[in-house]
């Protein structure tokens, strides 16, 4: 018992001392359970959200593109309706000069009939020395007298038709100029929702931006490298650029910035400013609207497309660019992109293609852009 005891004493301090330890000590933290993995990602649903909000930004270029297109029409009609009011001006001045003479002239003659009787019908009547000249004197008095009412009629008319040109030659002026007003105000709008869609865009998924960003930069690799085998002359012997062609001239703008209503490498372009300013260095006028460039020129079948001709897109049109060949088109796309090539498949608007009668370039492009994919 008194061993016991003693053993009791002994192991009390150890027990104490191993109790100090475990509390001192960190606790002990058992492996953790392995979290649950999360679950793999749907592409399905994530390709659709990535559809969707692609179909809303196409949606919003189409609307920029129709307005964009609707501002260069605008503008044309405007420079069209200036033209020709200064044209009225001149017109409606030289009228009257006309008109301011030829009165002068009546009155002179009229002064000097009254005033010596010289030229008074009834002293030439009187001078005459025959019956047939009497008649020969009257009929020329007659025909004098209709030449100066036909004369005076007819300057009072032009000074007239001149004054209703100046008129509405005028207000198509006022009517063009509201219209382009109402055009830079839609322009305001759409590029607003453009701005929200990319401000949504940049709200949204990372893995959809991802899956975007993938989409694009597949889509920008396989054109640059279409453009390096063209340039190069292209492997398969498919595709060539003639030189001094329409399709050479535009491959030198590759890169140059999308503006609205752009239509020089100087400030970038659109894509009716691009078609324009290509073919004004092959001898062909355009004007700088895709609807009327597309009323121009040789109908072509999509069978019948040859390197140069002009394609369009969208009904009513509102896109345009110049075919290259092998199913690609240079066209400058939109806000925020460059002049570039693009597959003619992927666009699922296609209008029509028309041809028109150009010449070779002799000289090299007008300021060519050297950037390049």
């Amino acid at each position: 018992m008194r061993t016991q005891h003693r053993h009791s004493q002994l192991l009390r301090p150890l027990v104490a001392s191993l109790i100090a330890l475990a509390l001192a000590a960190p606790a002990f933290a058992l492996p953790a359970t392995p979290a649950t993995p999360p679950p793999p990602r749907d592409l399905a649903a994530l390709q659709a959200q990535v559809d969707a909000l692609k179909t809303e930004l196409d949606a919003l270029d189409r609307e920029l593109g129709i307005a964009a297109e609707e501002y260069n029409a605008a503008s044309e009609q405007l420079a069209l309706a200036r033209a020709r009011q200064e044209a009225a001006v001149v017109d409606l001045a030289a009228a009257e000069v006309a008109l301011q003479e030829q009165q002068r002239l009546l009155e002179q003659r009229a002064a000097a009939i009254y005033r010596d009787g010289a030229e008074h019908p009834l002293a030439t009547i009187l001078a005459a020395e025959s019956i047939s000249d009497l008649i020969a004197r009257l009929r020329f008095l007659g025909a004098v007298g209709e030449a100066d009412a036909r004369t005076a009629a007819a300057l009072q008319a032009q000074r007239d038709l001149a004054r209703r040109t100046a008129q509405e030659a005028e207000d198509a002026a006022k009517r063009a100029e509201e219209l382009e007003f109402e055009l830079a105000a839609r322009k305001i709008e759409i590029e607003l929702r453009i701005q929200e869609r990319q401000e949504m865009l940049a709200n949204a998924q990372s893995e959809v931006l991802a899956l975007l960003a993938e989409e694009s930069a597949e889509r920008q690799r396989e054109e640059a490298a279409f453009l390096r085998q063209l340039l190069a002359g292209s492997g398969d012997g498919t595709i060539t650029v003639q030189p001094g062609s329409p399709v050479e001239t535009a491959l030198a703008y590759v890169g140059v910035p999308y503006v609205w209503g752009g239509a020089s490498p100087a400030s970038g372009f659109d894509c009716s400013g691009l078609v324009m300013y290509v073919f004004a260095q092959h001898g062909v006028k355009l004007p700088h609207y895709s609807r009327a460039q597309f009323a121009l020129g040789e109908r072509i079948a999509p069978a019948d497309l040859r390197p140069g001709d002009v394609v369009f897109f969208g009904n009513p049109v509102y896109h345009v660019g110049i075919y290259v060949g092998g199913g690609w088109f240079v066209h400058a796309p939109r806000t925020g992109d460059v002049v570039r090539v693009a597959r003619l498949a992927d666009r699922s608007d296609y209008a029509g293609a028309r041809r028109y009668d150009w010449s070779l370039r002799t000289q090299p492009p007008l300021q060519a852009s050297a950037s390049r994919p």
